[in-house]
């Protein structure tokens, strides 16, 4: 016979689940589980049209998660009564090549030579990351206050990025803006 199994000793009264999982392992998991979830919602849900806009300018954003981030402006811009937003869908537009909310944006804002223009503080970061979205922001900025020759060079250098680095509606549209303008 075995002496160890006759030996009286501590018996455990814990049973298999218990020892399993234990207090500090379970809030361990917690704490995994909740920065999981922090972290999904982040990539799941559409952020805010300042937290897109920063985000985009800061250049944090590329491929998937930077043409989720265009969307996202699109679609708030165009629900927005804030001039700047509106301007931030707008070219978040342009960038996605989408015609339709391009066009839409330009209705709200006046259309030609946009009647509304953003702040200076917030045409800042309006370049959502790309210098040619920044240069069309600013050579439609300029036409609208009547800076012809501004505005012209400014169409010129969409013109010469969009060879670069295609982007179809922005070369369409400083095309047309170079010769309105000539």
């Amino acid at each position: 016979m075995n002496d160890a199994a006759a030996e009286p000793g501590p018996q455990s009264t814990a049973t298999a689940a218990e020892r399993i999982l234990s207090l500090p392992l379970a809030m361990f998991l917690l704490v995994v589980a909740g920065i999981g979830v922090f972290a999904a919602r982040r990539h799941l849900t559409a952020p805010t049209v300042p937290e897109a806009v920063r985000s985009l300018a800061d250049g944090d954003l590329d491929g998937a998660e930077r043409a989720r981030a265009l969307a996202a402006l699109v679609r708030r811009g165009a629900a927005s009564p804030l001039v700047g937003e509106q301007w931030a869908g707008l070219l978040a537009a342009v960038a996605l090549g989408d015609r339709a909310a391009y066009e839409a944006a330009l209705d709200r804002l006046g259309r030609v030579g946009p009647a509304a223009l953003p702040a200076a503080a917030e045409q800042e970061q309006l370049h959502l990351g790309d210098p040619m979205l920044g240069n069309l922001g600013r050579a439609m900025w300029a036409e609208a206050v009547g800076k012809r020759d501004t505005a012209l060079r400014r169409w010129r250098q969409v013109a010469a990025q969009c060879r670069l680095a295609p982007c179809p509606l922005a070369a369409e549209l400083a095309a047309s803006a170079v010769d309105r303008l000539r």
